[in-house]
């Protein structure tokens, strides 16, 4: 039906494509970041928007 729609509705034609992506979840991981590049240290929520309103400012 909605691909049906999309024929009409870009919009709705575009929601087909990515309709996969409700079908089986995503999980996002650093792992082949790290494997690369090494590991990652951590950093707190507190600091990282402190920092990201320093570099709006």
């Amino acid at each position: 039906m909605i691909r049906l729609v999309g024929l009409f509705e870009p919009l709705m034609r575009a929601y087909v494509d990515m309709d996969y992506l409700n079908e089986h979840p995503i999980i996002l991981s650093g792992e082949k970041y790290q494997q690369n590049n090494g590991r990652i240290p951590p950093s707190s929520y507190q600091e990282e928007i402190k920092q990201t309103i320093d570099a709006i400012k």
